[in-house]
């Protein structure tokens, strides 16, 4: 006879199942409560009723987020102090997500300059010291945007191997003069000089060779336009230099242009040199804005040879009089000469324009993010707040862990410079840096490769790469398409392995569950959800019961008492909760609590 085999089946909440630790929607990594925060609405000024809002709700870390600029501008500053208070009176720890302000200086046109750039860390400075009111211990993490929407490189997945890689798929580049940027898409092309075989297949140039083949084009572009010039002024001339021959060297005044007047040839070939000057002197204007841009945006190499050739051009016209006749043919030497020499040593690099937008924005947002940290340091010292920048949609600039973690070093040398200029010592510096500059890691965005074919493998694999920086997590779930923010548990979002990566590296910091569309979509806190997907002890010393195991028993373990008692209750038979506010587990609604949400200093 087989042996017997008992089997349980799970028919009413509260069942066997609801024992077993690993119950639930349980993400297979315990969080505790203190651990584990929530943001208040990105749409409302009144920050102060989203806070209480939230701790009603039990949350022990509240991240305020009025991302808009024009709404965070709204919140008057007395607020800030009573959020302050009532976090303290609370126990509740702040943090803080920056409104959406381009540290490199980008707007709706390209980017804005130099002024615009400025213009963002003033902005950025200010938001930082302004949130400081609200934990004046420090340490507190600001989250920053290292783009208000910029695109960048887009990337698809490729097989190689056993793994996926990112093929580049469209470039972003930016003209430096103008700061325009343009899309390039990159696509198999069919130029001539390829074998039959690499036509009939077509060849899909890296990024580096396409830009390479658009900055060759627009220089030889310019220079071609120049010889264009210089071909009008030949045939302006025409034989008027042999015409004028004898005449050449002597000075233009009176006497000689009466002998010039009195022949009809000599007449002729003097207007026809004349009309050539106007055109010379148009060379030479283009001669400038070529040089310009040789020298901006050359290598050094070219930048030295180009001083050499500026020092020689100044001393051949010293000696090429304006008032001597044969003037025009010695300048039009002068501008062939250099523009060879121009032409000679860019020839095979031509100057660049036109670079990759992430490498261009990467020097502007470093050094606004450098210096807005430094900034704070130098008002606060070792209470100065955490400037913890945030990974972004995939396609926007940054949004690569290689790309931001470039962008995080960056920014903590800027700091140090300023900081060393500042009379600090070196390693003091770099210390510093280090505990003020960091990464908060979005796993929610982060999931958004999915769209573009990777897998949890390189999910997993792009938090590897930034573990050692992360100082602060949003916490999100969606199912790699759309960034749906569910709470943890509801999605795809790999959030063990992703958590287990960033533990591993010593990351300890709080984890702020994004989960605003949950909110919007089904009206309730995503609260009770995030503890059970999280297994939170329920108690405090850390050990089972789990809220995933009683997340599902009779009774809805979440509910207050309260809400099953009478509305009449209290005011009949009196009771301890009877006159506290709701914010503190009363019946009262706290509107006439010193933390209403007004204004008042």
């Amino acid at each position: 006879m087989a042996p017997y085999k008992m089997s349980y089946e799970n028919i009413f909440e509260g069942g066997y199942s609801s024992f077993n630790p690993q119950y639930g929607a349980y993400v297979g990594y315990r969080l505790e409560p203190g651990k584990i925060g929530s943001p208040t609405s990105i749409q409302t000024a009144n920050q102060i009723a989203e806070v209480a809002a939230r701790i009603k709700e039990g949350v022990k870390n509240v991240e305020l987020q009025p991302i808009s600029q024009d709404v965070f501008e709204q919140i008057p500053e007395a607020q800030m102090r009573e959020i302050s208070a009532l976090m303290r009176l609370t126990g509740v720890k702040p943090s803080l997500h920056a409104p959406m302000i381009d540290p490199a200086g980008f707007g709706e046109k390209g980017w804005g300059g130099e002024e615009a750039r400025r213009e963002a860390e003033r902005r950025l400075l200010s938001v930082v010291m302004r949130s400081h009111e609200l934990d004046r211990d420090g340490k507190m993490p600001i989250t920053i945007h290292p783009t208000a929407g910029i695109p960048g490189m887009e990337y698809e997945a490729e097989k190689q191997g056993e793994d996926m890689i990112f093929k580049p798929k469209k470039m972003i580049i930016i003209n430096k003069e103008t700061g325009q940027l343009n899309p390039i898409e990159l696509e198999a092309k069919y130029r001539i000089g390829y074998t039959k075989e690499k036509l009939r297949k077509g060849e899909t140039p890296s990024p580096e060779e396409e830009l390479e083949i658009i900055n060759h084009s627009e220089w030889a572009q310019k220079l071609t336009n120049m010889q264009f010039y210089q071909k009008e002024v030949d045939e302006m001339l025409g034989n008027s230099p042999l015409a004028l021959k004898d005449d050449f060297g002597k000075e233009i005044n009176e006497e000689l242009m009466k002998s010039i007047v009195q022949d009809p040839e000599k007449r002729e070939s003097f207007m026809r040199m004349q009309k050539a000057e106007g055109f010379i002197s148009h060379i030479g204007a283009s001669l400038n804005s070529v040089f310009e841009r040789a020298y901006k945006f050359g290598t050094p190499e070219q930048k030295e040879e180009l001083e050499g050739i500026s020092e020689q051009y100044l001393e051949a016209q010293k000696k090429i009089g304006r008032r001597i006749l044969g003037s025009t043919l010695k300048r039009r030497e002068l501008l062939d000469q250099t523009i060879s020499q121009i032409a000679k040593i860019t020839e095979d690099t031509p100057p660049q324009l036109y670079v990759p937008v992430e490498d261009f924005a990467m020097g502007k947002a470093s050094q606004t993010l450098g210096n807005v940290a430094y900034g704070a340091y130098k008002e606060y010292k070792d209470k100065a707040p955490i400037i913890s920048v945030e990974n972004i949609f995939p396609g926007w600039i940054f949004s690569k862990s290689e790309k931001l973690k470039e962008l995080i070093e960056k920014s903590k040398s800027q700091f140090v410079d300023n900081a060393t200029k500042n009379g600090m010592e070196k390693k003091k510096a770099e210390k510093k840096a280090d505990e003020l500059i960091g990464v908060t890691w979005d796993v929610g965005h982060l999931n958004m490769i999915r769209k573009a074919g990777f897998t949890e493998k390189e999910i997993v694999s792009e938090t590897e790469k930034i573990a050692k920086l992360v100082k602060h997590v949003h916490m999100t779930d969606n199912f790699g398409f759309s960034d749906s923010h569910l709470p943890p548990g509801m999605g795809n979002v790999p959030i063990r392995k992703i958590m287990e990566k960033l533990e591993k590296e010593g990351f300890s910091g709080r984890t702020i569950i994004e989960a605003g569309g949950f909110v919007q979509q089904f009206k309730k806190s995503p609260h009770p959800f995030v503890l059970s997907a999280f297994g939170s002890p329920i108690y405090g010393m850390k050990a089972q019961p789990y809220w995933n195991q009683m997340a599902g028993t009779q009774g809805n373990y979440f509910a207050s008492p309260l809400a099953y008692m009478p509305e009449k209750h209290f005011s009949i038979y009196g009771g301890g909760f009877s006159s506290l506010p709701q914010e503190v587990g009363g019946v009262i609604p706290g509107t006439q609590s010193r933390f209403s949400g007004t204004a008042n200093a």
